[in-house]
């Protein structure tokens, strides 16, 4: 939630992904998914890399303002993007956090992390 020169504060785009399910695992199937982390610090870009298991297609790249990585806790998630955009609430501007995909993509592990960790 930094300043990007205009002295305001900007929309900012995080993405995490969650690790292979069970049912993958068990069925061995590949990971198409490739993170380049970033937490948000100026000039620092995360990126996302999607492959087509099947070769036929070439990698989508995406770049994200915060990219979290398979092994990053909860509180590393909070403390990069829950905190600010709740100081900046505090301060009388709008906030919002919503997570967004397809049925099974992550969401609900994204918001509140996994078993035994602390619940966000």
């Amino acid at each position: 939630m930094g300043d990007k020169g205009g002295g305001g504060d900007c929309v900012k785009v995080a993405i995490r992904c969650r690790p292979p399910s069970i049912k993958e695992i068990n069925n061995n199937e590949e990971c198409s998914v490739e993170m380049t982390e970033a937490f948000g610090e100026e000039g620092e870009a995360g990126n996302v890399v999607l492959t087509d298991p099947s070769g036929n297609d070439e990698p989508a790249k995406f770049a994200f303002d915060i990219v979290f990585g398979l092994a990053v806790a909860q509180v590393q998630i909070y403390e990069s993007v829950g905190r600010p955009a709740l100081h900046k609430t505090f301060e009388g501007f709008n906030g919002t956090i919503f997570a967004y995909g397809q049925t099974g993509s992550g969401k609900s592990w994204s918001m509140t992390g996994a078993q035994g960790e602390l619940m966000g």
